[in-house]
């Protein structure tokens, strides 16, 4: 944290004290909490999957989500206030393990997938759209904006654009290794793959054509585009996430997340980036100059072994930061 971002926060808060002789102690904790050095905690939570979550995705006005429990199988929740509307499950005769989910832009399709299918979701009905079977194991998802679309990173070291409708891999992508990380842009026209070959790629949708590749030190973690495809995040396994102006093809910020594995990123308004990490904690950076505007860490509970628990996903809605836990809560700060 810089000094003179520090020098200004004392001087907010002795300024607004009422009281002369408050310690130096109080000035400096204050100072820190405001400019974010001291992760902030929630002041609610609600338990949404009993024993924890596989995956989770909210959506995008974070009034519902998807849940993909531990137990109790797949589910679709309205949270103000939470209540469990839906049971989405692959078979109808038991539970089934949903490893990842996703929602469209528009809030009414939802996607879900295990290893080896994949079905869509109708949010308001409950009802299903239609239910597939993958070309090889699956590894991650993102649904277009208007969930027609579903681009699938696979363990065959492919992502494939597929037909969430009428079936079908409409384009293929390749890599040299399994691709773990995927992000479609709102128009569906570019793409991005996270591979464990150590790059990752950019990729024009309607001629299938290769942007641009990125050699990275690890294998590539986590990607996410943008909704406009200007900018992208790279996040390595164990090594700094990068931001990169797609415009241009130059990296702009290397962003200091410390020593945490990163799970989960969302481009929110404002020029904010949420991220979400494998030890409880969000992040927030601001996409112009790279730096950290907020810290925020979801509950712990003694009794439970979640202690690590990974943050899901996040949003902000009505200037209140809602996250999901693998630990099967859902948090408001």
């Amino acid at each position: 944290m810089a000094r003179s971002a520090l020098q200004h926060a004392v001087w907010r808060v002795r300024s607004k004290l009422p009281v002369p002789g408050k310690s130096l102690a109080i000035l400096l904790l204050t100072a820190l909490a405001l400019t974010g050095c001291f992760a902030q905690s929630p002041d609610s939570q609600f338990e949404v999957a009993t024993g924890g979550a596989y995956h989770g995705t909210l959506t995008p006005n974070a009034n519902g989500a998807v849940i993909g429990s531990i137990h109790h199988g797949g589910s679709f929740w309205t949270l103000h206030p939470p209540a469990r509307q839906f049971n989405w499950n692959h078979n109808p005769d038991g539970y089934t393990e949903l490893l990842y989910t996703d929602v469209s832009a528009d809030g009414q399709r939802a996607l879900t997938a295990d290893y080896s299918n994949l079905a869509l979701w109708n949010t308001r009905s409950g009802e299903p759209v239609w239910y597939w079977t993958a070309p090889a194991r699956i590894q991650a998802i993102d649904l277009s904006a208007d969930g027609s679309l579903a681009l699938l990173g696979l363990s065959n070291n492919r992502a494939v654009l597929f037909d969430a409708i009428n079936g079908g891999v409409l384009r293929t992508f390749n890599h040299d290794g399994p691709v773990i990380s995927v992000s479609l842009s709102d128009d569906a026209r570019i793409a991005l793959t996270g591979s464990e070959d150590l790059t990752a790629r950019l990729w024009s949708v309607t001629d299938n054509r290769r942007l641009q590749t990125f050699t990275l030190p690890n294998q590539v973690k986590l990607v996410k585009l943008t909704g406009d495809a200007r900018l992208a995040l790279l996040a390595p396994a164990d090594e700094p996430a990068q931001l990169w102006n797609l415009a241009t093809g130059e990296q702009t910020a290397e962003l200091a997340t410390g020593d945490v594995r990163i799970y989960s990123a969302r481009f929110e308004s404002g020029g904010r980036l949420l991220i979400g990490t494998t030890h409880r904690r969000i992040l927030q950076f601001n996409v112009a100059t790279g730096e950290r505007t907020g810290l925020w860490q979801i509950g712990g509970f003694w009794r439970s072994t979640y202690q690590s628990a990974t943050i899901l996903d996040m949003r902000w809605r009505n200037e209140r930061l809602w996250a999901l836990g693998s630990d099967g809560y859902l948090y408001a700060f």
